[in-house]
């Protein structure tokens, strides 16, 4: 990625992930995208109008891999599952205000949420590389747990807009 920053540029990135299941080998593969989660944020730390609250209408491409699929079904997972991953970005992603752990402003929030302004999600970062990480864990998790460690989350495609997405990948790059 270029350190050279254009109105109109498209800015994507590649973050290898190291924690796929150890031993295993994926055969088949799904492909979900999950859409429609406008959030608004700010990134306190970033230079230029980040500071204030801006908003996005999110969407994250997930790739769910498995060795084998469920024996009743020939599916890599059900529709179950699938609801519970969309129900969980939900509650963190729509009409939501995402806010870092270490905003200095971060007392301000905590009452405007009290108050019934906002409906406040306290991160580790608002940037979308944090955003990508935190559904592929929470997506991971909650898949590992639905099918016993059978499926997992191969990769995480998170947007904000056409021009800026982050790809997550727990495989090994080409």
């Amino acid at each position: 990625m270029s350190n050279v920053m254009l109105s109109e540029a498209v800015h994507t990135a590649t973050i290898h992930r190291d924690d796929a299941p150890i031993g295993q080998s994926a055969q088949f593969h799904l492909r979900k995208r999950f859409a429609d989660f406008p959030c608004c944020y700010r990134s306190w730390s970033r230079q230029g109008k980040h500071v204030y609250l801006h908003g996005y209408e999110l969407s994250f491409d997930i790739e769910f891999a498995c060795a084998e699929t469920e024996p009743d079904s020939e599916a890599v997972l059900n529709n179950r599952v699938l609801k519970d991953v969309r129900t969980e970005l939900r509650r963190q992603f729509d009409h939501t205000t995402l806010v870092a752990a270490d905003d200095p402003h971060l007392e301000l929030f905590e009452l405007l949420a009290e108050r019934g302004v906002i409906d406040l999600r306290i991160m580790i970062s608002t940037g979308m590389q944090a955003s990508a990480a935190w559904v592929f864990d929470t997506v991971d998790s909650i898949v590992f747990q639905a099918t016993a460690g059978r499926v997992w989350v191969s990769r995480v495609i998170a947007r904000e807009s056409r021009n800026n997405v982050i790809t997550l990948t727990a495989e090994p790059p080409v």
